[in-house]
C-alpha cells in the first residue's frame, strides 16, 4: 500500500513540474546540448575538443553583452603534448600541453575571428598509467583555460564595437 502511495506522489510530482515550466538548468535543447543562449557551439574533434566545447558552453552560457541574434561559434583546436625535461635514464620528467584555438563566430551580421593559446605544465609520475592520467588532467585543464580565454576575447571584441 505504501509503495501505491509513494509511486502516485511521484508521478503527481512529476506532473506538477512539468505544468508549472519547470526545465532542468543542463535540459537538451531539441534533443542535444548545442547552444548558450543565442551562440550555437559547433562540434570540435576528438576528446580535446569535446572538452573544449563543453567549457565554452558553459563559459558562454551567460551571454556576450551586445549580441542580438543566433551566431555560430566554430574554433579549430591544435593541441600538441611536449616533454619539457628529463632524467639522467632518458625517462620524461616534465611534460606541458600546449593548446591552440583559431575561432569565428558568425551570423547574419556578425563575423568575428581570433585566436587564444594556453599551455599546462604537469609533473610525469613513475608510473605508466599515471602519466596517462597525468596527461588527461593536463589536457582537461588546458581546454578550460582555452575556453575562458576564448570567451573573454569575443566578449571584448564585442565591446569596443
Amino acid at each position: 500500500m505504501k509503495l501505491i502511495i509513494a509511486a502516485l506522489l511521484v508521478a503527481a510530482s512529476g506532473a506538477c513540474l512539468s505544468a508549472c515550466g519547470f526545465q532542468p538548468v543542463y535540459a537538451p535543447v531539441d534533443g542535444k546540448y548545442s547552444a548558450a543562449g543565442l551562440i550555437d557551439v559547433a562540434d570540435i574533434r576528438g576528446r580535446p575538443g569535446h572538452m573544449l566545447r563543453q567549457a565554452l558552453l558553459q563559459e558562454l552560457a551567460l551571454g556576450v553583452p551586445g549580441l542580438t541574434e543566433q551566431v555560430t561559434l566554430k574554433v579549430d583546436l591544435d593541441d600538441q603534448l611536449s616533454r619539457l625535461a628529463f632524467q639522467p635514464d632518458g625517462a620524461a620528467s616534465r611534460s606541458s600541453v600546449l593548446a591552440t584555438g583559431i575561432y569565428a563566430l558568425t551570423g547574419e551580421t556578425v563575423s568575428v575571428t581570433g585566436s587564444a593559446e594556453v599551455e599546462t605544465g604537469f609533473l610525469v609520475p613513475d608510473s605508466p598509467f599515471g602519466d596517462i592520467a597525468a596527461q588527461t588532467s593536463a589536457s582537461d585543464r588546458a581546454m578550460r583555460m582555452l575556453a575562458k580565454r576564448i570567451a573573454d576575447d569575443i566578449r571584448l571584441k564585442f565591446a569596443f564595437r
